[in-house]
């Protein structure tokens, strides 16, 4: 299914509207916006209605309190994929105001020429928001605090509640919609793995209230150069994000640059692994693994730095996996073998003593070096 377009039209009548609201499309696992009315624009704090657009599509949720950015995101997505009504109170700061305002989103589901199913989303201020506010516990204050509560029980999230970003499993899905999109179009998709040099000696010296500041900034920074549906935390200092090739290069260099001017100066080097998808078309999850496999041979490495994922690493995985699969059945088979080499005494010529050495002779994949298979075992904890 393509994306759906109005006429230019239908387009400028919604767009001329001074009613605060928005039309959207759930396509290949995303939001997309279709059209912003002039209040809309202004509640966001533009003047027109072309950067509404832009904000949206890259970052729709930059001005909700963080802590209601998960519990709105969930309420989308659920509303996207379930149906039904969307309904959701939260806190948003205003183009006049520094503070937070009540906003009450409300919308439905309606069906467009074609059949199309598309989202119409109306909002309204319900006023200044104050955190020492005691009010009676009407609707609007019931409808913000028992989400927040509920909230903490939550299992299953497909936001990340610290960064605002989309959890891993509803990355996964994004990464693979985009994937095909791309790939579509004639673009070839990767894959990246990132995560910081040194995170567990910052949180020792600055605190982890501070480690958690630099986080959400990596993560905002992440938004701006590849929106916010395109990137994900897995925890701790683990982000991912999808993108196109092209251009990766320099984009990555920038976001270096960047990064060094977190928090004040107080950041860290940032390493990142890369997966291209022509090396071999695999799901979200296993491109991830690989983008990881690549990302921790910088380890050692105190600067930002990136490095791709080849055909050396693809090898050396599945010798792996070859390894931990067969290891009871080389055994069995005496594909492993005791070889003794005697040493000698330079002294006399005499052997004095032996070693005992593993040799590893496989009917499929031939000779396989200890320095292979033993350090396999010893940490995957079979070396016994």
């Amino acid at each position: 299914m393509k994306k759906y377009e109005y006429t230019p039209e239908q387009k400028a009548l919604m767009e001329r509207s001074p009613i605060p609201f928005a039309v959207y499309q759930f396509l290949n696992k995303r939001v997309y916006t279709l059209a912003v009315s002039q209040g809309f624009a202004e509640l966001l704090g533009f003047d027109e209605v072309e950067p509404a657009y832009d904000m949206l599509d890259k970052n729709m949720y930059r001005d909700t309190h963080p802590d209601d950015i998960s519990r709105v995101s969930e309420a989308a997505v659920e509303f996207a994929t379930k149906g039904g009504k969307y309904d959701v109170v939260y806190r948003s700061k205003m183009h006049h105001s520094d503070g937070y305002y009540l906003v009450h989103a409300q919308g439905e589901h309606f069906y467009a020429d074609g059949g199309v199913k598309l989202a119409a989303i109306w909002y309204t201020v319900e006023g200044i928001y104050t955190a020492d506010d005691t009010p009676e516990p009407g609707v609007i204050v019931k409808s913000l605090s028992a989400p927040l509560n509920e909230q903490n029980s939550s299992k299953e999230i497909s936001y990340d509640f610290l960064t605002g970003l989309p959890s891993m499993t509803r990355f996964f899905d994004l990464a693979e919609a985009g994937r095909d999109s791309m790939l579509a179009e004639g673009k070839e998709p990767v894959l990246l793995f990132m995560d910081f040099s040194g995170m567990k000696a910052y949180n020792s010296r600055y605190g982890f209230s501070e480690g958690n500041i630099l986080l959400q900034h990596f993560a905002k920074l992440l938004i701006r150069y590849f929106t916010t549906e395109n990137c994900s935390r897995f925890g701790q200092d683990h982000f991912a994000v999808y993108t196109q090739a092209e251009g990766l290069e320099n984009t990555l260099c920038s976001l270096f640059r960047d990064c060094k001017k977190l928090n004040d100066g107080r950041s860290l080097p940032l390493r990142v692994g890369i997966y291209r998808n022509s090396i071999e078309n695999v799901n979200g999850a296993a491109a991830c693994d690989r983008a990881k496999s690549a990302c921790d041979r910088l380890r050692d490495t105190y600067e930002s730095r990136f490095i791709y994922f080849d055909e050396k690493m693809l090898e050396n995985i599945k010798r792996q996996q070859y390894i931990i699969d067969n290891i009871d059945k080389a055994i069995a088979k005496k594909w492993i073998t005791v070889y003794y080499q005697p040493i000698v005494r330079a002294v006399n010529g005499r052997v004095c003593d032996e070693e005992a050495l593993a040799r590893w002779i496989d009917p499929l994949m031939g000779f396989l070096s200890p320095a292979d298979f033993i350090p396999t075992l010893e940490n995957t904890r079979l070396i016994y």
